[in-house]
């Protein structure tokens, strides 16, 4: 375990208001999303929506240990610290914002700090990770992996606590075309040439490089994409490099969207039988002393794959960061 992680509420979550214009609204608006709090699991939180009921998504800061290759620098770049805390102060500032504060000092990892903003949205939540080093930087490649969990009613007990999401869970949807021999129906996605491309409908687990994953996998292996290993449970990986890190979940009827975005996602993967998609994301390459933030999103409204990537795309496609 992560040792000295402690949780923080900003303000109440169910009330954090939407912009509105005075004339047009009587009363601010309120957000759909709400962030739960799991009592004794500070490695986890839960997310739900007023308007898509009897659905909870669950979310894992941290799991397993970091991919690491590279230099670290020396210097600390002051602009760099300077924005951060400014954008933190921003994020910190927002209604209903949730912080989520965590020392990383588990073997194996260079130790560092975490903290995590999650503001509720209009169509999911709004994430700020900021990353605070010490004695030591972190290397050209650091890269870490969040889970972005949707286990269904036929999932442990356990993992039920977290995440029980049947609109969203592969794993109930396969239980029943089983049942009925039918084939298997995939609802993860990510998007590559262009195009969204259905992750196979398999209990194997199987995983994506982004263009940046891609880089630091030839970088790992000398060009043998093949010799890379991920531990533990090791993935298979697919020859599309995709052109962002965004992984998406639908509904069965193609009517909800689900999806986890964050800034330089090295590697998207899913994993069953927890029924979870994962993003693996560079920390790196951080200065001794240095701040950094990384944005990202989680996606939750009623539409569609186009929708989602034309919001993504408003998001951050025009931001300059892979």
């Amino acid at each position: 375990m992560i040792g000295g992680s402690f949780v923080t509420w900003i303000s109440g979550l169910a009330t954090a208001a939407l912009p509105h214009d005075p004339v047009k609204d009587k009363e601010p608006r309120v957000f759909p999303t709400v962030v739960e709090l799991l009592q004794g699991e500070g490695n986890f939180i839960s997310f739900t929506h007023r308007e898509h009921p009897g659905n909870r998504i669950g979310y894992r800061f941290h799991e397993h240990s970091p991919y690491v290759l590279g230099a670290i620098p020396t210097a600390a770049e002051q602009h760099e610290i300077e924005a951060v805390s400014r954008l933190e102060t921003e994020f910190a500032g927002r209604p209903g914002a949730f912080k989520n504060a965590r020392e990383v000092r588990e073997a194996g990892w260079i130790p560092q700090d975490w903290t995590f903003y999650i503001a509720p949205a209009s169509e999911g939540f709004d994430l700020l990770w900021v990353v605070q080093t010490h004695e030591s930087g972190l290397n050209t490649y650091y890269a870490v992996q969040q889970c972005f969990r949707m286990s269904g009613a036929t999932n442990e007990a356990w993992r039920r606590k977290v995440a029980e999401t049947p609109a969203f869970s592969e794993f109930d949807l396969w239980a029943t075309q089983k049942a009925a021999g039918d084939p298997l129906t995939s609802l993860s996605y990510v998007h590559s040439g262009g195009r969204w491309l259905a992750i196979p409908a398999t209990q194997d687990t199987l995983g994506f490089r982004t263009r940046l994953g891609f880089e630091m996998d030839t970088a790992r292996t000398g060009g043998n994409l093949k010799a890379a290993t991920y531990e533990p449970y090791n993935p298979a990986f697919s020859d599309e490099v995709l052109d962002t890190g965004l992984a998406a979940r639908t509904d069965a009827k193609g009517e909800w969207i689900c999806a986890l975005y964050w800034e330089h996602t090295t590697h998207v993967t899913d994993h069953h039988p927890a029924d979870c998609l994962h993003a693996v994301v560079n920390l790196g390459p951080l200065a001794p002393q240095s701040k950094r933030a990384i944005r990202g999103k989680i996606y939750w409204f009623k539409g569609s794959l186009d929708d989602l990537y034309t919001k993504w795309q408003a998001d951050f496609h025009f931001s300059g960061v892979r």
